[in-house]
């Protein structure tokens, strides 16, 4: 399920990263569900967590963890890795594609 990189650049994307940069809404242009990243400020040490929402308003969070060699992910029924391309400002997840920042 975890691909090393999705897009047609494998060097565009980044798989060590810093989360602030992809804290927000993002949405997919296939079909996918929709993802939140946001800081968790009750926690201790404020951890960074996906929510990722399906269109019947079931939605899911979970945390985001990072793996030995830098490398993102969360589990959600199964590894999902995070990648993040900032050139073209797309955050690609290894079992849904390309996300792009949503507009307001």
């Amino acid at each position: 399920m975890y691909r090393k990189c999705i897009g047609s650049d494998p060097t565009a994307a980044r798989l060590d990263f810093a989360l602030y940069e992809v804290a927000g809404e993002w949405e997919s242009r296939s079909g996918s569900p929709r993802v939140r990243i946001y800081r968790n400020l009750g926690r201790r040490g404020g951890g960074f967590y996906v929510e990722v929402s399906y269109k019947d308003g079931t939605r899911f969070s979970r945390p985001v963890r990072k793996y030995w060699g830098g490398i993102r992910y969360f589990d959600l029924y199964g590894y999902v890795a995070l990648a993040y391309d900032a050139g073209r400002e797309v955050l690609q997840l290894s079992a849904y594609g390309d996300y792009y920042r949503a507009s307001e």
